[in-house]
This record gives structure tokens, sequence and C-alpha cells, in this order.
């Protein structure tokens, strides 16, 4: 099966993610659209659309492609079947959330409390600003897919899961964090908590994503850092 492409990309002056445009879902019209990418887009975002509303199993290909107005063989030229475009749903956030943390993680001199301040409020809550509808989708629809699909995108899921091991793990040992049980348990708990925020999340609140990642962070780090009466 083929991935997507990132939807964005690493700035070279600074290493920083920089988002590409994101069109707001189920209002790209294919037939305005004359590029590939901008016909896929359409499909894709459209889907999304009518999965979060209908679900994907009342959702059929030729509502997809009236949708995108686009034909079947505009989708068939984009993605192998309805199975292959929610797997692209996939990608398309968790790419993003992983190009975060990569950026996050390139700066080795950062001490590890700051890091995991940064993977909470930059990749795992901030992406929900563009991608909630995707991360919605994908968390109701995702037991429709194959077991071999599912599992390349485990493969991905579990380096961003690594990257809150690593360095919750790397604060245990250098006395910055309590050692409170095992570092993939904490970071379980911490992405968990996160992950799970689109339930709720209304993107028209008062508190961003964002805002919201850092919350979680004060609440999270205050409880793992070490402190001298915990010795």
């Amino acid at each position: 099966m083929a991935h997507s492409a990132m939807n964005g990309e690493l700035n070279s002056q600074g290493g920083s993610f920089v988002a590409r445009p994101k069109v707001s879902s189920g209002k790209t019209s294919g037939r305005r659209v004359r590029d590939p990418e901008g016909a896929r887009r359409a499909l894709l975002e459209n889907a999304v659309a009518l999965f979060e509303r209908n679900g994907y199993a009342a959702t059929s290909v030729q509502s997809i492609v009236d949708a995108a107005e686009l034909t079947k063989g505009a989708f068939y030229h984009h993605f192998e079947s309805k199975e292959d475009l929610l797997y692209r749903v996939h990608d398309e956030f968790i790419n993003y959330q992983l190009g975060r943390a990569r950026s996050v993680m390139a700066d080795k001199e950062q001490s590890p409390d700051l890091i995991l301040r940064r993977l909470i409020t930059e990749a795992l809550l901030e992406p929900m600003s563009i991608y909630k509808a995707e991360i919605t989708v994908f968390m109701q629809e995702r037991k429709f897919l194959p077991t071999d699909v599912f599992a390349e995108i485990q493969q991905k899921r579990d380096e961003f899961e690594r990257f809150f091991v690593d360095v919750i793990e790397r604060g245990m040992q250098e006395g910055v964090f309590r050692k409170k049980g095992p570092a993939r348990l904490v970071a379980f708990g911490i992405i968990g908590m996160g992950a799970w925020t689109h339930v709720w999340l209304d993107l028209k609140g008062s508190v961003t994503p964002r805002e919201i990642g850092t919350i979680y962070a004060d609440i999270l780090i205050d409880g793992l850092i070490e402190r001298p009466a915990d010795a």
C-alpha cells in the first residue's frame, strides 16, 4: 500500500516543522481543482467529512466522489479502495505528529522535563487544531482496517510512543523524574490522556488545543518531577 506524503515539511533553517496549508474538510470541490494533489485532497477531505457525519460503513465511494465533484476514475487513481483512503486519513495526522515530535527530539541539549512538555503541547495536542476531524474518524472507524494494514499503522504509532518512553526513561535515569513505575506505563498514560481529548474538544471554544496541552503538561510534569522530599 502506498503511503501519502507528509502534510508538512522541516524548515531547513531552524529544524522546526511547518504545516502545509490544509483546506477545511468537506468544502473542497474537485471540479474547481485541476492539479492531481488538489483532486486527492478534495477526495480525502470530503471523505473525512462524510465518515465523521455518517460513519465509514454508511459512506460509499460514490457519495465521496459526488461530494468532491469528481469521478470514480479519479478516486481509484489516488486510492486503491475505501480502506486505503481510511489508511491515508491516519497518515494525514500521524505524519504531522511524527514530524513535530522528531523536531522536538532533535534538540539534544534540552532537559527531559522541557522535552516532555514540548512533546505534550506541540506533538500530542496542538495537531488537533488542524487534524481533529481526521483523528476522530480514525479512532471511531479503525476497526474496519484489515490486520495487515493496521500493522503498518502501528509501526508509526510505536515510533511516536517511543519518543515519550525515551524521554521519561532519560528523566528517571538523570534524577529529573521520580521512579514511580515503568516509563512505558507513564508514557501510555500521558498519550492516552491527550489522544482522547478529541472526544470533547470544541475548536470554537475559548481554550485552544495548545493551551490544553500546556495545562496537561503542568499537571503531569509537576507530578513527575523529583523533589528532595521524594528521595
